[in-house]
């Protein structure tokens, strides 16, 4: 995945301003409110955790399950996960999350979370859109999404995102406007995620 291949979300975006189905209006409106939830930092991480848990699994067809054998570890990475940077991101153990959670999707959303400047939420239409082999094996495996992340991050690092990112916040601001949704701007890493979700099969 590059620059150009989520380039065309811009236009799509553009094309089909207002968002009508009730599914994709309260995924889009609930967003900067996980956002306010996950930047709290004067709460209990315990409880946090548990939180933003059962709120980004009512963005998944999936039912939620927390593994008590894996809670604290899990617990401990998101933590750490909140003052990561694109530098040393790798730095950040995500498998005792997708352990947790069962689910390295999961895993991803709640990082996301976290730390929308680093992470981007992974999912099989993405894992399709990119290409690779889209399988249940396949988004079980934390290497794929590891690749993806490193394939996002070298995105919003070419010369050219600056100026797709300001076209991009430019489309989605109509988008949400005209979808009677409080506009918001994203992290550039949002933006490129949100673009290969919009032209995924």
């Amino acid at each position: 995945m590059n620059l150009g291949d989520i380039q065309p979300a811009i236009d799509h975006i553009y094309s089909t301003p207002v968002v009508t189905d009730l599914r994709a209006h309260t995924y889009l409106s609930t967003y900067p409110i996980i956002i306010d939830l996950a930047a709290e930092t004067n709460t209990d991480s315990g409880k946090q955790f548990h939180q933003l848990a059962l709120m980004i699994y009512g963005w998944m067809p999936r039912v939620l399950r927390i593994d008590p054998e894996h809670i604290q570890a899990a617990i401990e990475q998101m933590v750490e996960a909140r003052n990561i940077n694109i530098a040393n991101h790798v730095e950040i153990d995500i498998q005792p999350i997708a352990d947790c959670l069962h689910s390295v999707v999961g895993a991803s959303k709640l990082l996301h979370f976290i730390n929308p400047e680093v992470f981007p939420i992974w999912d099989s239409r993405i894992q399709a859109f990119c290409g690779r082999v889209n399988t249940h094996h396949a988004m079980r495996t934390l290497g794929n999404y590891l690749q993806y992340i490193d394939d996002v991050h070298s995105i919003a690092e070419q010369q050219d995102f600056h100026d797709f990112y300001n076209d991009y916040h430019a489309a989605n601001t109509q988008r949400l406007e005209q979808s009677n949704i409080i506009p918001y701007q994203v992290s550039a890493i949002r933006a490129i995620e949100a673009s290969a979700f919009e032209l995924s099969p």
